[in-house]
């Protein structure tokens, strides 16, 4: 499988890391920690690039689970949240590019990555390098990250205030994407914009099907 698309992954859900270097800029107020609600009876529906996809944030042991899904795309990722961040021990993907070409991954890592640190400030920076692995084969990537000031996003589902985050990703073979992310607190993503920059198979992916940028923006929030 190509070690680019498996990026996609790091993409979407913007791993931070291990050794991750933290600076703290003007000494910010401190912002509190559940980006990742679980157990709270609901589903996210969001409008993106894959069309309507559904998550759901639910608890299993020590183990936060993320779980997303529409027509041609399948995402979930396992998390152990403390109280000094949100860790990933493993992704899965599914990506259904067309009727003969799906692509299917499981991620796991050395040690749980840092998702983000945690309490959030405004100011934050980050930065990590390290290997990935899949399918036996290990892949090299540096991730760099800020979190922004507090900001109101407004879509279908309403009105939130939310923490900004930025991250970028490059590749040892070129590849460079980025992502930006608002989570509001208790409630989760509200909104994600993916930009893929750089070569490999994400250039190929945006080149051949438009997807310079993909986008999600929650819709509805639903009781279950």
């Amino acid at each position: 499988m190509n070690k680019n698309l498996r990026r996609l992954t790091l993409i979407i859900i913007v791993t931070l890391s291990l050794t991750s270097l933290i600076t703290t800029k003007n000494n910010p107020s401190k912002i509190s920690t559940n980006y990742f609600p679980v157990e709270n009876n609901i589903a996210m529906v969001y409008k993106s690039s894959f069309g309507e996809a559904i998550t759901e944030y639910f608890q299993d042991g020590e183990f936060a689970i993320s779980s997303s899904e529409a027509d041609d795309f399948k995402y979930r990722q396992i998390m152990i949240i403390k109280e000094n961040g949100v860790y990933v021990k493993e992704t899965y993907q599914f990506l259904n590019i067309f009727l003969f070409i799906n692509k299917e991954s499981t991620l796991t890592y050395e040690e749980p990555l840092l998702r983000f640190p945690l309490p959030l400030s405004p100011g934050m920076v980050w930065s990590w390098e390290g290997d990935e692995y899949s399918d036996g084969d290990t892949s090299r990537i540096k991730v760099t990250g800020q979190v922004f000031d507090t900001e109101f996003i407004t879509t279908t589902a309403g009105r939130f205030e939310t923490i900004k985050l930025k991250t970028i990703v490059e590749g040892a073979s070129g590849s460079k994407n980025s992502v930006t992310e608002w989570f509001a607190e208790d409630i989760g993503l509200i909104k994600a914009e993916i930009v893929i920059e750089g070569g490999g198979m994400m250039g190929f992916l945006r080149d051949l099907l438009g997807y310079g940028t993909i986008e999600f923006e929650l819709e509805e929030i639903r009781e279950k």
